[in-house]
């Protein structure tokens, strides 16, 4: 019965909302860790790795597997991520490693997949790279 569900449509407007709000809880992440403050980087950490797992379906609809294999490589790091503040002794080191591999995964699909808003110092979804 439940495959007879139609498939979720995730739309470039989306995608963009979802981004809007993952950097922020990026960001946010970098403070806790910063701050010595775990849970919350866990907490911040758990939420953004659901933001991005959804943005599978319209890199999936616009059959960029290059988008679908960087989102994999974000998200496997954000489990990574989880597990490295999951320990009694969180190892500074191992936790500031993965992070910059979260964001250096984030940089390489915003280089292909985004772009300055012109006028603004905003940045929006790259069209050309779409179907």
């Amino acid at each position: 019965l439940g495959q007879d569900q139609a498939y979720p449509i995730f739309t470039a407007d989306q995608l963009d909302a979802t981004m809007k709000t993952l950097g922020p809880n990026i960001a946010g992440i970098r403070a806790a860790i910063r701050d010595q403050a775990y849970a919350t980087a866990k907490e911040r950490g758990i939420r953004s790795r659901e933001q991005l797992a959804t943005t599978v379906t319209f890199w999936r609809d616009q059959e960029r597997d290059d988008a679908v294999a960087m989102l994999r490589a974000v998200t496997d790091r954000l489990d990574a991520l989880d597990g490295a503040l999951s320990t009694s002794a969180v190892d500074a080191s191992t936790v500031e490693r993965v992070l910059t591999e979260i964001q250096g995964g984030c940089q390489a699909c915003h280089a292909v997949y985004r772009e300055q808003d012109p006028g603004t110092t905003d940045y929006r979804l790259k069209r050309s790279e779409l179907r």
